[in-house]
């Protein structure tokens, strides 16, 4: 009997462990008129089916995450994805303006091929063709593996004073850019399909007395409220179409400005995001309800 209940478990941990496996991939979408955006691809493949998704203009104005299905075929080597549905963005445009990518690669081996580059077709929700462009991308891997080769020689370069090299640091300069941060005057939208969601806010930090005010719909959620590091969830309901969430930054603690850690859980998705205020500046996430 425990070899069976031994053999079960080494071969749900087989199926865990191998048959499911996950890759990410940075880099940028080149459009027909050769402006190019930031573009991040994670994608998830078990037993060929693709799921996962895209975001692109990381930390900009725009950034925008987005799902994707998609399925890979060994054999013959093709990977094929498409953006289905907008998570969230920091565009001031509706869902339907949005211009998905759909991708085919003829000659690409999951997991083994460092690069991923190709055209696509760019499709509005309702089919109808949009802007079309390239995708230029590498492993995440081979990027950290430039990253360190850069910091290697930055540490043996005689250009840099020993305090200048103690202050570069490209892996946390990087981390930082791709975070996703919360502005002042900035919207972000997010999309849903539940009307419940849930909030979770905390100092990710070092704790440094920040308080900030929340309001839902207008109303009052938390007022003055101190983050720590304890974490703070708050339920909400989506009850209109439109559903406005403010944080204002009612001080700004002992170190820089006012930071808070957000995390969003909508539908099957984390969000998560950094504020970054000063006192009395105000951020707005603004949920639609899918229904």
């Amino acid at each position: 009997m425990k070899r069976i209940i031994l053999f079960f478990l080494i071969s749900f941990c087989f199926k865990m462990c191998f048959g499911q496996q996950e890759y990410e991939y940075v880099g940028f979408i080149k459009l027909n008129d050769s402006s190019l955006i930031s573009l991040t691809v994670k994608l998830q493949e078990t037993n060929g089916i693709i799921n996962g998704y895209t975001l692109t203009d990381v930390g900009g104005d725009h950034e925008t995450k987005t799902s994707i299905i998609g399925d890979y075929n060994a054999e013959n080597k093709q990977l094929r994805f498409k953006e289905v549905e907008t998570i969230y963005t920091k565009s001031d445009v509706t869902e339907d303006d949005f211009c998905y990518v759909n991708f085919t690669s003829n000659s690409y081996k999951l997991g083994k091929s460092s690069k991923l580059n190709g055209h696509f077709k760019g499709l509005f929700p309702d089919k109808t063709e949009c802007i079309n462009g390239e995708i230029l991308l590498s492993t995440k891997e081979k990027q950290l593996k430039k990253i360190e080769k850069a910091n290697k020689f930055i540490k043996k370069t005689k250009r840099l004073t020993d305090s200048e090299k103690q202050n570069i640091d490209i892996a946390k300069t990087m981390d930082s850019i791709q975070m996703n941060i919360l502005r002042s005057k900035q919207i972000m939208s997010v999309f849903a399909k539940s009307k419940n969601i849930r909030i979770e806010i905390f100092d990710g930090g070092q704790l440094d007395g920040d308080r900030v005010t929340l309001k839902y719909n207008g109303n009052t959620v938390l007022r003055d409220f101190e983050t720590t590091n304890q974490r703070k969830s708050i339920p909400l309901t989506l009850v209109n179409k439109k559903n406005t969430f403010i944080l204002t930054a009612d001080n700004v603690g002992t170190m820089s400005t006012n930071t808070a850690v957000i995390e969003i859980f909508v539908d099957d998705s984390k969000i998560r995001a950094l504020t970054n205020l000063k006192a009395g500046e105000q951020t707005q996430i603004d949920f639609y309800f899918k229904n």
